[in-house]
C-alpha cells in the first residue's frame, strides 16, 4: 500500500516543469527591474520625468513586501514548498491565501510598482506589468495544474471561491 501511494505521489511530479517555469519569479522580477532601470538610465539619466514620490512609493513597496512575506511565512508554517516547481504538500487557504491564490506574486508586483513611484521611473512600472503578465500566463497555469492534480476537488473548490490575484 505504501509503495502505491509513493508511486502515485511521484507521478504528480510529471510532466517536468517547462523551461519557462523554471525561472523563479523573484529572479524574473529582478531581471525585468534591472532591464527597465538600465533603459531608464539610457533614456532619462537620473531624471524622473514624472517626478518622484519616495514616501508614498516606499510605503507601497513595503506593503508589497509585507504581503509577500506573510504569504511565504504562511507556507513555511504549513510545511509546504515555496518553489513554484516543487510538489505542494498542503493546500493553504489561510492568511493572505483567503483573499487571493497568488499573494507572493501580487506582493512582488506591488513592490515593483511602489519602487517605480518612489524612484520616479515609469519604465519600472512597465516591468511590473510585464512581470504580472508573464507570471499569469506562464507560472500560474502550471502551478494551478499541479494543484488540481495534487488536491483535485479541494483545489477546484478553493479556486472557484478565491480570486487569482485579489
Amino acid at each position: 500500500m505504501a509503495g502505491t501511494v509513493e508511486a502515485w505521489l511521484s507521478g504528480l511530479d510529471r510532466p517536468a516543469a517547462p523551461r519557462s517555469v523554471r525561472l523563479r519569479p523573484p529572479a524574473l522580477a529582478l531581471g525585468l527591474a534591472a532591464v527597465s532601470l538600465a533603459a531608464h538610465g539610457l533614456l532619462f539619466g537620473l531624471a524622473a520625468p514624472l517626478g518622484r514620490a519616495p514616501w508614498a512609493g516606499g510605503a507601497i513597496a513595503a506593503a508589497g513586501l509585507i504581503w509577500m512575506l506573510w504569504a511565504a511565512w504562511t507556507f513555511r508554517r504549513a510545511a509546504t514548498t515555496l518553489r513554484p516547481t516543487g510538489l505542494p504538500g498542503v493546500l493553504v487557504e489561510e492568511g493572505p491565501y483567503r483573499f487571493g491564490r497568488n499573494p507572493m506574486y501580487l506582493g512582488i508586483t506591488v513592490m515593483l510598482l511602489g519602487t517605480a513611484l518612489g524612484l520616479g521611473t515609469p519604465l519600472l512600472t512597465a516591468s511590473a506589468v510585464a512581470f504580472a503578465a508573464i507570471v499569469n500566463a506562464v507560472h500560474v497555469p502550471h502551478e494551478e495544474d499541479r494543484m488540481t492534480r495534487r488536491f483535485g476537488g479541494w483545489y477546484r473548490d478553493y479556486a472557484r471561491a478565491t480570486r487569482r490575484w485579489l
